[in-house]
């Protein structure tokens, strides 16, 4: 019988499953396509029990983050189906190791990008997105302490999760350059920024459907692109209630219990 981690992906899928601290594979992994292989690897194990693909996340989009890293542009990880919440959810956070979180607008696809040799550009992404939400990223960093970019990748940069919110709207319908973020902790206003996406949601999703592209993967319709971190990742070990107010996309909410 073979040890169901008997191999490296199976390794880090067992340590995420388990929440264990967190191993740096970085050393491992010799450059950015490597751990892109290793991520996949490691989805190959967790989407069948996580409810298959639900969308993707992009990671260290803000400007000059790839670069401090080494990395030739942000990081993309998978989300999973059954990992997705509706507002408004509710959270054990002793359940976690490490729990942090990440306000962020989620693209929510209208219809499948399939692969293309030139990628997609954000001009190309209007049609092709449904609405825009705000959504708390849910993140388990399981104790990392500065870890490797590469290893991070290997690890869906801590995705475990998110909470949709709403009710959204379609992009023509709103000024997304404009869009005020008002995040509160148990009342207090932590976040009251016009303009605070780290990048326009037309070129996170691009570059997240580029990326899909070049591993010949399509995006299917209704899958949820979350944009970027409108503030650092904050750590929260609770309780504590959080909103997060995207004027007219709505707002999303989170008790940690």
């Amino acid at each position: 019988m073979t040890d169901e981690t008997s191999t490296p992906a199976a390794r880090i899928a067992a340590q995420i499953d388990a929440r264990a601290d967190f191993v740096d594979c970085g050393a491992a992994l010799a450059d950015i396509d490597a751990a892109y292989d290793a991520q996949d690897a490691v989805r190959a194990i967790l989407g069948p029990r996580r409810g298959g693909l639900a969308g993707r996340k992009i990671a260290w989009n803000g400007p000059g983050q790839a670069d401090a890293l080494g990395l030739p542009g942000p990081a993309i990880a998978p989300l999973y189906g059954a990992l997705v919440q509706a507002s408004p959810a509710t959270l054990t956070t002793a359940d976690w190791s490490t729990f942090f979180f990440e306000p962020e607008i989620a693209a929510v696809l209208g219809t499948d990008i399939a692969p293309r040799p030139e990628g997609y550009a954000p001009g190309d992404m209007a049609p092709l997105i449904a609405r825009l939400h705000p959504a708390f990223e849910l993140m388990d960093r399981r104790r990392a302490d500065n870890p490797a970019p590469f290893a991070a990748i290997a690890n869906g940069v801590f995705n475990e999760g998110l909470v949709l919110g709403g009710p959204g709207a379609a992009p023509g319908d709103v000024d997304v350059a404009g869009l005020h973020s008002t995040v509160r902790l148990n009342g207090d206003v932590i976040l009251s920024k016009t303009g605070a996406a780290p990048m326009h949601p037309y070129e996170a999703a691009a570059r997240i459907a580029t990326h899909a592209s070049a591993r010949g993967e399509t995006l299917r319709a209704g899958d949820i692109l979350l944009c970027g971190t409108h503030l650092p990742p904050q750590a929260e070990p609770g309780p504590a209630t959080l909103e997060f107010d995207l004027g007219p996309l709505g707002s999303v909410k989170l008790e940690l219990i």
